[in-house]
């Protein structure tokens, strides 16, 4: 078929009710648009054209570069599962016309990681994308991309075995060493709301969870806030701001606020006591196993 959207999910089955709600969303709005799930996991929605089974490896990221490459489609939108689609994208797919691939750069332009690959031949100013949002289409420019991917981070787990990272480094340099066209995207079609970026225009796309959560009614009041204005305007913690000039005689520029959205789906106490009884139970399983291990240790208890 000649477009449609992909997900991906491996290792973690909490991650089901995330992509069902993403899916969902999606298909809302962009009803004629095919979805294929590759999944580990069993998995049935009316959303879906198909659900591909799959074997993951060890590494969820590593399963991410392998399956991008398998896409059904000749032009794909992959979509993380903890999204929420806004609005209708078709223009993510109009892009293609003149580029390989379409994506935001990364929230903080590059993530915790990016010092466990270092690669100095690639200059700073080149920082990486962000791939839970991501329009792409076969060619042979982007699907050398993707080969490069898969196996600079296969190389890297090889040669790294039990250390943390993820797949973007490794995006980052196998797009840098290839020639497929880039075409960067702005937040509005990856808004990773719980943290900071800029608008300008109205979020079509919502990324982000909490505890692998993203309800109906969290997402309506983030979206209540953020697009109650569609001026250039910044957002950081819950908290929207867009410029406002002040003054009579000289024009004075200042901070207006826009307006502020809960960070966590439910009032904090509520979530903090939450956390807390967690927390509790979490230690008082620890003192358990700590005290039979030293049992063990002491020859039993001799009872």
């Amino acid at each position: 078929m000649k477009t449609g959207a992909i997900y991906i999910i491996t290792q973690d089955s909490r991650y089901r009710g995330l992509l069902l709600n993403s899916a969902a969303s999606l298909k809302r709005v962009m009803p004629d648009l095919p979805i294929t799930v590759f999944s580990q996991f069993p998995l049935e929605s009316s959303d879906f054209e198909r659900v591909i089974r799959v074997e993951a490896s060890q590494d969820g990221f590593y399963d991410k570069t392998l399956f991008f490459q398998q896409t059904p489609y000749e032009r794909t939108l992959f979509i993380d599962a903890d999204t929420y689609i806004v609005e209708p994208v078709p223009e993510l797919f109009t892009m293609l016309d003149q580029f390989d691939f379409a994506a935001t750069h990364e929230e903080y332009l590059n993530t915790d990681w990016w010092n466990r690959y270092p690669r100095p031949d690639i200059p700073p100013s080149f920082p990486e994308f962000n791939t839970g949002i991501l329009a792409y289409k076969r060619s042979p420019q982007m699907d050398s991309v993707l080969k490069d991917w898969s196996e600079l981070y296969r190389s890297f787990l090889e040669d790294h075995p039990g250390q943390e990272i993820n797949d973007q480094p490794f995006f980052r340099a196998a797009v840098y060493s290839n020639q497929a066209r880039i075409a960067t995207l702005t937040r509005e079609y990856n808004c990773k709301f719980r943290g900071e970026g800029y608008l300008n225009g109205r979020v079509k796309i919502l990324h982000g969870h909490v505890d692998l959560q993203l309800e109906e009614a969290f997402v309506r009041k983030a979206l209540g806030v953020l697009n109650a204005s569609s001026k250039p305007r910044v957002y950081i913690a819950g908290t929207v701001y867009e410029q406002k000039l002040v003054g009579r005689i000289l024009d004075r520029r200042k901070p207006g606020l826009v307006g502020r959205f809960p960070l966590l789906p439910e009032p904090v106490i509520v979530a903090g006591a939450k956390r807390l009884r967690q927390m509790l139970k979490e230690r008082g399983a620890r003192r358990m196993l700590l005290k039979l291990i030293g049992r063990g240790r002491n020859g039993g208890s001799g009872d």
